[in-house]
């Protein structure tokens, strides 16, 4: 029996009160998934929330905006280390792709050596292992083979467990080869079974991509893709120089030759791990090269930083370009054109924006403590607001820390995150809606799929009268323009546990109360287990809290009642109308029955397994004598909603009375 609309309504909001709680506390960001993040359960894919780089720069994305960071004196950075917290956004460790350094910003005892070449554009990349979150590995390219040997890709596990939790390098897994030679970029993103990554490098010396799966059992063999331009040449070709992405939903990978000057598209399997070469794009001025690449969050954007070659002065602007993908890479957009500057690494962040390191040369004297920002990066043109034209504000500021030429490389489905999100999507719960990227907006408009008004609230709430699926559309104004975005939102149904009104039990026997099977909780009510099914012995009412893989919640309630059956223990079978016949009344229908009756000899006199049925005295057609007989009554259940130990056996005597 499923309890009533108001005790569950009571229910949910003690659930989002501590929802609430957990916000405030930090401790959970209720942000809902996309893609192949598809739970509408508060977010917990936190994974990319705290930034640390450059010269002990660093930023937090835990509250929903980007915060300075300058609690780090440890690590310098002048390319791209990486940075891994928890599933909730607490900061685990992170590296340089030499030194991993603990959450107290103490270097690892035993990961102080690792084979990643800080020269390197992309040097490292920290991934989950699958299935663990005590494990990860800590993925590292060396430079390829130019002037001395190289140690090529390799991979290291930090265990979390070590060292009182703060996490070390397990020895026997310490820069392990994967490859003996690598162009010197890393990036990842999740499979496609929502469970697994894959880690992709590029080999040094041909145009073969290798696709690492990273699985709960380990490392399976590389997927091996041959596409596009070979990886080759000598250290003044620099083609080891430029940036390798994979797209938020991961079914793209762009990447930046620099030292050729050339841009290539790739689509990317995340099912397979194959690499399709999809279009490539050519600087035609021999004094600039391609450099930084980074997706829009939706996917359909590619941004691209072209510089002058790094030397000790500028005499030629950066700029910024935009490919509009749904075209291929044959007509970009530039966005900017910037003077005495290089326009270094791009970076997509959980808010939303782009970041981009702006930085002269290596010298630590042309470090700078900024960032720029692409705050509309979804919006095609010069309406993406880069953070030196339009209506943007001010750069990003660092606090006094300093960026050099990279970002940290992060999975790239750890910023997957949709253009708006919606918290509580269960039927019979008010859902909330909130923009991720509140920059440059004028106003908006939500339409929420079922014909009920707009509503112009920045953070609307509503309810959908039903269950199912709803493409609710926001539209952002601004200056003038209008940019509509739609998702699909799914309401869920709540999970139905599916227990009877009431169970009968007979005293002394147990019950089983069965919930049904495939929701990812229980919580019963008064017994405090957790199962689909418990064993019970006593009468009362039992209740049972579920909660499903949506994070929607239900109660049902049932109540065991011994069952109040009645037995004689005599009878007058003289034809008078009155308790002429001996049975047992008030049984539970839906049982095998037997009942048995013997004289005071020992000899059955009769025998029937129909509950209706009872004996009247007679035995093989004969009126049995007045006295004390014996009787054995067995019971057996047939359904699954009374389940006992054994049968169920009464004995006793009766007395005919004639």
């Amino acid at each position: 029996m499923v309890r009533s609309r108001f005790y569950i309504r009571i229910g949910l909001r003690e659930r989002i009160l501590l929802l609430f709680v957990f916000f405030i506390t930090g401790s959970l960001v209720t942000r809902a998934q996309l893609g192949w993040y598809v739970t509408d359960c508060p977010r917990s894919m936190q994974q990319a929330e705290v930034w640390y780089f450059g010269e002990f720069a660093g930023i937090d994305f835990r509250s929903g905006t980007a915060i300075p960071l300058d609690d780090q004196n440890v690590m310098k950075a002048p390319n791209s280390g990486s940075v891994i917290c928890d599933s909730i956004g607490n900061l685990l460790f992170f590296t340089n792709g030499k030194i991993c350094w603990d959450r107290t910003f103490t270097a690892m005892p035993n990961a102080t050596g690792l084979s990643g070449n800080g020269g390197m554009t992309q040097p490292t990349l920290v991934v989950p292992w699958p299935g663990n979150p005590s494990r990860y590995y800590v993925f590292t390219a060396d430079m390829p083979p130019f002037q001395s040997a190289t140690k090529g890709f390799c991979c290291t596990l930090i265990d979390m467990t070590l060292r009182d939790g703060l996490g070390d390098a397990v020895s026997s897994m310490l820069n392990k080869p994967l490859l003996d030679q690598v162009n010197p970029r890393i990036t990842g993103v999740k499979h496609a079974n929502g469970t697994d990554y894959w880690v992709i490098a590029h080999h040094w010396g041909d145009d073969g991509f290798y696709a690492y799966q990273a699985t709960p059992a380990g490392l399976a063999p590389p997927v091996v893709s041959n596409a596009g331009s070979v990886h080759a040449g000598t250290i003044d070709d620099q083609d080891f120089v430029g940036y390798m992405k994979t797209s938020p939903d991961g079914s793209r990978l762009a990447l930046a030759l620099s030292g050729s000057r050339k841009v290539e598209l790739f689509t990317f399997n995340t099912q397979t791990g194959n690499v399709a070469f999809e279009g490539s794009y050519s600087i035609a001025d021999p004094m600039m090269y391609p450099y930084g690449v980074e997706f829009s969050p939706d996917n359909k954007l590619l941004y691209v930083t072209v510089m002058q070659k790094p030397g000790s002065g500028i005499t030629q602007p950066s700029s910024l370009l935009q490919f509009d993908l749904a075209s291929g890479l044959d007509t970009p957009v530039e966005i900017a054109v910037v003077p005495d500057i290089r326009l270094a690494d791009l970076q997509l962040a959980t808010d939303g924006k782009i970041y981009i390191s702006p930085s002269i040369s290596i010298n630590p004297s042309d470090y700078k403590d900024y960032l720029d920002v692409i705050f509309n990066p979804n919006r095609k043109g010069t309406a993406c607001n880069y953070a030196r034209l339009n209506h943007a504000p001010a750069v990003f500021q660092l606090n006094g820390r300093k960026t050099v030429f990279g970002l940290p490389n992060f999975i790239s489905s750890f910023v997957n995150i949709p253009h708006f999100s919606r918290e509580f999507v269960c039927h019979q719960e008010a859902t909330r809606f909130r923009i991720t990227n509140e920059a440059n907006i004028d106003s908006v408009s939500w339409n929420f799929g079922d014909g009920t008004a707009p509503s112009a609230d920045r953070i609307p709430v509503h309810q959908h009268q039903s269950a199912g699926v709803y493409s609710v559309t926001l539209t952002e104004f601004f200056d003038g323009e209008s940019y509509p975005v739609s998702i699909p939102v799914t309401i869920y149904s709540l999970p139905q546990a599916g227990l009877p009104d009431s169970v009968l039990m007979y005293t002394g026997s147990t019950v089983n109360l069965k919930a049904n099977e495939g929701i990812k909780s229980y919580l019963w009510s008064p017994t405090g287990e957790t199962t689909s099914m418990i064993t019970v012995g006593a009468e009362g009412q039992y209740i049972v809290d579920v909660e499903d893989l949506h994070c929607c919640t239900n109660s049902d309630t049932t109540r065991v009642r011994v069952f109040e059956f009645y037995i004689p223990n005599a009878f007058t079978p003289n034809g008078d109308g009155l308790n002429d016949v001996f049975r047992v009344v008030g049984l539970y229908t839906d049982i095998s029955f037997s009942m048995k009756i013997f004289d005071r000899w020992g000899k059955q006199v009769f025998e029937s397994d129909r509950i209706e049925s009872g004996w009247g005295g007679i035995s093989g057609g004969d009126y049995c004598a007045s006295g004390t007989y014996a009787w054995v009554v067995k019971i057996a259940f047939r359904g699954q909603d009374i389940i006992t130990q054994g049968d169920i056996e009464f004995k006793g005597t009766v007395i005919l009375i004639r």
